[in-house]
């Protein structure tokens, strides 16, 4: 994606779901089903290809449900696959390209259309380091026996560019919707990655506890301190 330019429209069709939050650089995968989605995604084919995740707010009253209420933070996607099934159903794989910040929802049908600012990641020296103890703590994790895998470290390692590094291991690894979606909306890195790191830092207390627990070495014999 470095070596192409998108410019995010000021207006753009989104999906508004409930425990999803999609990050920028991020591929998610979707089954569209609903008639509504239907006849969005055969417009974005036709045109940009392009449209947004939204997360739906979740602690709303009854009353309030249908409303589908979303964050204020939202992410512009590209699709980068779409295919429709047999049944009617398509799937799509749709890549995040930029956070984006909701001023208004000038449509509500057949289907949502968001008014959007892009938000660009503030980056400082206050991030400089940052990347190296997340690092560290994703080896840890590893081998703690949590969630890091050999495949998410080839995969997070090469990245030259540390927004999308602290972006892609957010979305990987943060499995709760609310604390996803409050990473997605600091626009500074240096506390995204100060987030992340402490989530990070806290499982991995958890897991060594559990270990030492159980019988096992303790973080200081594999060399972590």
């Amino acid at each position: 994606m470095d070596s192409e330019n998108f410019t995010i429209p000021k207006q753009i069709p989104a999906m508004t779901l409930r425990g999803v939050v999609l990050f920028p650089h991020a591929m998610m995968p979707l089954r569209i089903f609903e008639e509504r989605y239907k006849t969005m995604l055969s417009g974005r084919l036709n045109e940009d290809r392009i449209f947004a995740i939204v997360g739906e707010r979740e602690n709303v009253s009854e009353q309030e449900e249908h409303l589908e209420l979303p964050f204020g933070v939202a992410t512009a996607g590209l699709i980068r696959v779409a295919k429709e099934n047999p049944d009617g159903t398509s799937f799509v794989l749709l890549q995040g390209l930029s956070r984006v910040r909701i001023v208004s929802i000038p449509q509500e049908i057949p289907y949502r259309i968001l008014e959007v600012e892009p938000i660009e990641t503030i980056v400082d020296e206050s991030s400089i380091g940052l990347r190296d103890q997340i690092t560290v703590q994703l080896a840890r994790n590893q081998v703690l026996g949590g969630e890091v895998t050999d495949e998410m470290i080839d995969f997070l390692s090469p990245l030259e560019d540390d927004v999308t590094f602290v972006d892609l291991a957010a979305y990987t690894l943060c499995k709760h919707t609310l604390r996803k979606q409050a990473l997605l909306e600091v626009q500074n890195l240096s506390k995204r990655a100060s987030m992340l790191l402490s989530d990070l830092t806290k499982e991995n207390d958890r897991l060594d506890l559990i270990k030492q627990a159980l019988g096992g070495r303790q973080d200081d014999d594999l060399g972590f301190n």
